[in-house]
């Protein structure tokens, strides 16, 4: 992608450059009536997924992306076939898998200001200028950050169990 000069060394390059993005209206889920059960309606804020729709027409199942929101800034990464909310989302591809989970990273590290309301990717955050380092350390860090990301799914998942666990126990215990 960038040469030579990569493969050795690093270089610096824009978010911009590093990955596409799509619009999402062809993704955008009609039926605003979620189920329990189906494709997984995503948004890029704190709720993530909405709910589950039975649509199975215009669902992103081109492989792992990040998606974007203008607004929020809050951006997720996504390795499973969704359906989205907003047209305020940009979904964010890598040519490949490992420099798609670095430039993630790197999009959470950043702190940019949701002040002004305007496209935020397209205004600032394709502009951004990031150090690639050569094809190997990208793939060591992306995988690391893979690593520590599925063992925090699993912790999570833990605690809440364990949250469970303790509503339960003091129901017993108070009825």
């Amino acid at each position: 992608m960038f040469g030579k000069f990569r493969k050795s060394v690093g270089v610096n390059a824009m978010v911009g450059e590093v990955l596409s993005y799509e619009q999402p209206q062809p993704y955008i889920v009609e039926d605003t009536e979620y189920t329990a059960e189906g494709i997984p309606v995503l948004t890029a804020n704190k709720a993530f997924v909405l709910g589950y729709t039975s649509e199975t027409d215009g669902i992103y199942d081109k492989g792992d992306c990040i998606i974007f929101d203008d607004f929020t800034l809050d951006c997720k990464y996504v390795d499973f076939p969704f359906k989205v909310k907003s047209s305020a989302i940009k979904i964010l591809t890598a040519k490949d898998k490992e420099l798609l989970r670095y430039t993630f990273e790197f999009m959470k590290y950043l702190d940019l200001s949701t002040d002004e309301h305007k496209r935020h990717y397209i205004a600032e955050t394709q502009n951004q200028e990031l150090f690639l380092p050569t094809a190997q350390v990208v793939r060591t860090i992306a995988h690391a950050f893979s690593a520590l990301s599925s063992r925090m799914k699993t912790v999570t998942k833990q605690r809440d169990l364990f949250e469970l666990q303790k509503q339960y126990l003091l129901r017993q215990m108070f009825i």
